[in-house]
Order: structure tokens, then C-alpha cells, then sequence
């Protein structure tokens, strides 16, 4: 029980709760730690929603096929503390489709449905909380689909590439990814040599360096002509 709270002190869950409250909502929910190895599917398209699901520790992809086979990655799940499947469950929809493969040994806490079911006439007092936390969540994961629905429209890869990085930066010239070049090619669903060349000839023209994870805004307000 100690490693659940401790996860959950750290997510969104449970922002702005007191310890009393998180130990409350423990004991008030049906949770279940689970342990998935490295290339395992936590859930498939066309499953049915019947989990929220929380990061313990490893990296979790949330990702869609094309029909000519294609993966197009959706988002990836790496910080202790972050939920995914929680829109399925909310809304009560009758498949995914998108699906979850585990990258790395996870570990994962598993809410089951009932978790906002009313006790009563009501919700316990702790599960409100966790409500509008969750509610927060949607919001925030709106704002960045609309971020990445942005880059994918901005034309064509030179373009996507530009905004992707510009997106990622906070008042330096100097861009810390978070992806790895895969999951970034599978972000703006191109093949990772189209990536590999388009970031080399952003070199080659004195626009960026990349160094591993990090790239150096060489010129910025070239960089922003692409936008």
C-alpha cells in the first residue's frame, strides 16, 4: 500500500490532496498493481474501456495503426504519476482505438470502472477531488492534442519539424527533447530517415545543431519564416 500512495502523491490524481485523503481514496477504490514486461499490450484496439490506468515506473506508448499497417504514435507515457485511458473510461466508450504497448518493464496501477460510480446518491468525498483533478487532465490533454494537430498541419516536413522544436522551447536557444528520434519520426508520422536527413540539412544550413536529445537554435528568426 505504501508503493501506491507514493505514486499517487506524485500524479495528478491526487493534486492538492492531504496524505488522510489519498489513504481514503486507497481504501474507497478498487486498485491493482501489475507488473508488464517490455514489448507486452496492456490494451488493443477494439478493446473495452474498463481501466484507468497509472504509471508506476517504466514507458508506456499509446499509439494507432494505419490500414496499410503504418504505427503513428499518439503520445508516450514516461513520469511516474501519468494516467492514460482515462476519456475511454470516462465516457463510457465501447472500444479503444488506439492501443498500448509497454517499451520498457512497467509498472502500472489499474482503477477499475466503478471508480466514479456514486455510493448512495453520491461520490466519496476524496473521489470528488480526484473528479476535478481528472477533469484538469482532459483540459490539459486537449491543449496538447490541439498542439500537435498544429504541427502535423503546418505543411511539409521541413515545416512540421520547425514547429515541433519551437513547441519544445522555454526562453533558451537551447531545445531538451524528451523523445527519442523513433518516437519523434512516429510523432509527425514520417519514416525515420526522412527525419534523420531533414535534421541534417537544418545543420548543414546553420539553423540548428543536434546533439543527441538536445538540439541549439542556431537561428531563430529563420526558424520562425517556417512557421
Amino acid at each position: 500500500m505504501k508503493e501506491i500512495i507514493s505514486a499517487l502523491r506524485s500524479s495528478v490524481l491526487c493534486r492538492n490532496m492531504s496524505e488522510e485523503q489519498i489513504v481514503d481514496f486507497v481504501q474507497t477504490s478498487s486498485i491493482v498493481q501489475k507488473e508488464y514486461q517490455k514489448g507486452s499490450v496492456i490494451f488493443q484496439e477494439d478493446d473495452k474501456p474498463t481501466k484507468l490506468y497509472l504509471l508506476m515506473s517504466g514507458k508506456v506508448s499509446i499509439c494507432k495503426d494505419t490500414m496499410s499497417g503504418r504505427k503513428i504514435l499518439i503520445t508516450e507515457i514516461t513520469r511516474p504519476g501519468d494516467m492514460f485511458g482515462e476519456i475511454y473510461l470516462y465516457m463510457q466508450m465501447e472500444q479503444y482505438n488506439i492501443y498500448a504497448s509497454v517499451q520498457e518493464k512497467a509498472q502500472i496501477l489499474e482503477f477499475d470502472s466503478d471508480l466514479f460510480a456514486m455510493k448512495e446518491g453520491k461520490l466519496e468525498p476524496s473521489h470528488v477531488i480526484v473528479f476535478q483533478n481528472i477533469l484538469t487532465l482532459f483540459a490539459q490533454k486537449a491543449y496538447f492534442m490541439n498542439m500537435k494537430l498544429q504541427v502535423l498541419s503546418s505543411g511539409n516536413l521541413r515545416q512540421c519539424l520547425v514547429r515541433f522544436i519551437l513547441n519544445q522551447q522555454r526562453g533558451s536557444n537551447v531545445v531538451k527533447l524528451q523523445m527519442t528520434r523513433e518516437a519523434m519520426a512516429d510523432y509527425l508520422n514520417v519514416a525515420r530517415q526522412s527525419l534523420s536527413r531533414e535534421l541534417s540539412a537544418m545543420q548543414e544550413e546553420g539553423l540548428i545543431t543536434v546533439s543527441g536529445k538536445e538540439i541549439v537554435i542556431l537561428q531563430q528568426e529563420v526558424m520562425e519564416e517556417y512557421l
